[in-house]
């Protein structure tokens, strides 16, 4: 028998993030609080990471004034750590 998905909303998938950055609590502690599957907390507060939206793959779109909701103004972006490229052989080894 398949297991049946919960839907939660947009508002919810926000609120929950919220929690999570503003205070500083562990995932695993609120999603327990609210009912939530640890991992799929988890994903919301990465996706809101990266995209700036915990209900959406797309990046959120910029206020006016060029900015996103950050847990703290002095927030910068952290550099992906990109690993230096090999010379490759001339000959097929």
């Amino acid at each position: 028998m398949g297991s049946k998905q919960q839907t939660y909303t947009p508002e919810f998938r926000e609120g929950a993030v919220r929690i999570v950055i503003e205070t500083g609590r562990s995932v695993p502690e609120v999603a327990k609080e609210l009912g939530v599957h640890s991992g799929t907390l988890h994903s919301w507060v990465s996706r809101w990471r990266r995209n700036g939206l915990a209900s959406s793959d797309r990046p959120a779109e910029p206020a006016p004034d060029g900015r996103r909701f950050t847990s703290h103004p002095d927030r910068r972006p952290t550099a992906r750590y990109e690993r230096p490229t090999r010379p490759r052989p001339a000959f097929p080894i």
